[in-house]
């Protein structure tokens, strides 16, 4: 038994993975957020679950964890909202989009940020096990993904900022999510990090489509790889946010994407549910003197346009 074992900190869970199976040879993987008409199955993605150690990161000696260097870090995010208030859209829009912005100009010195969107989750009791009916809120991912591809994040700039997305363009960009519990300290279903220096890129992801009635988006589902080493915050704090990367512009760069999930932590309290708020952002590099506002939706329907 080692160390970690004998006090605690490591937890032996489980993670669903894209199986490394001959299909992704000649098929893309898709999944449809919707009941298809047709007899096209509404997705053909291969789960299969693998036995993982998830380390904490608040372990004497755990880390440093950079955003640059293993895709993910914790930054302090005191918000002004109570855990109420993250429920209310328009407040979430008017003070916690802000403080998130403000945040990340600061941690990362970027010129500008855009949120693009936010999830707010709530783990129903019975979850991951279906009731058979709609859940009323969102619930914690169970498979292994990384949000965006570059592409996709290229497409999106140029939906939002139509013909001056050129200006944008010229400089680095990135897309970086912010997740935070919305109640704590929480232990249920927490959010499970990849190291990106244990993953391979290019052997262990695969673009996959997420097809929308009207839209669709390109994320990475990820294969398992047991050279993976996975970290997580135990009693995760409210003021405890994540900033980990989506994808960057610079394909250069050590780290182009952070593969993440939630998953059971077999210590969590009888009880407990988890509530997270998890905001994904456009983090922009350019030296602009002024951005350009933004002018289109990129959950509209498109055409593939890079």
């Amino acid at each position: 038994m080692n160390e970690q074992d004998r006090d605690g900190s490591t937890v032996r869970s489980s993670m669903w993975y894209l199986d490394r199976d001959p299909l992704y040879e000649t098929e893309k993987p898709y999944s449809m957020r919707y009941e298809p008409d047709d007899e096209i199955p509404q997705n053909n993605l291969k789960k299969i679950p693998h036995p993982i150690e998830v380390k904490s990161m608040r372990e004497p000696g755990a880390g440093p964890f950079r955003m640059e260097e293993c895709g993910f870090q914790m930054i302090q995010l005191h918000s002004n909202l109570t855990p109420d208030d993250f429920w209310k859209e328009e407040l979430v829009q008017k003070v916690y989009v802000q403080e998130v912005k403000e945040a990340l100009k600061k941690e990362l010195g970027a010129k500008h940020v855009h949120v693009l969107d936010y999830a707010l989750r709530k783990r129903h009791e019975s979850f991951p096990f279906s009731t058979g009916e709609e859940y009323q809120y969102d619930q914690p991912t169970s498979l292994a993904h990384i949000d965006f591809t570059p592409e996709e994040g290229e497409r999106m700039i140029r939906v939002l900022f139509g013909d001056r997305a050129e200006e944008v363009l010229k400089g680095r960009w990135q897309v970086v999510n912010v997740w935070k519990p919305i109640r704590g300290p929480l232990n249920d279903w927490p959010l499970g990090l990849c190291d990106a220096r244990t993953l391979d890129f290019e052997k262990d992801t695969v673009a996959s489509d997420v097809v929308f009635d009207n839209f669709y988006t390109e994320n990475m589902q990820v294969y398992h790889n047991p050279a993976s080493e996975w970290y997580y915050l135990p009693d995760h704090n409210t003021w405890e946010a994540f900033i980990f990367k989506s994808t960057d512009s610079d394909l250069s760069a050590p780290v182009r994407g952070c593969c993440h999930s939630g998953f059971l932590n077999p210590k969590s309290k009888k009880g407990e549910r988890r509530e997270s708020l998890d905001c994904r952002c456009f983090v922009f590099y350019a030296d602009l003197d002024e951005y350009p506002p933004v002018v289109g939706d990129v959950s509209k329907p498109h055409h593939q346009t890079v």
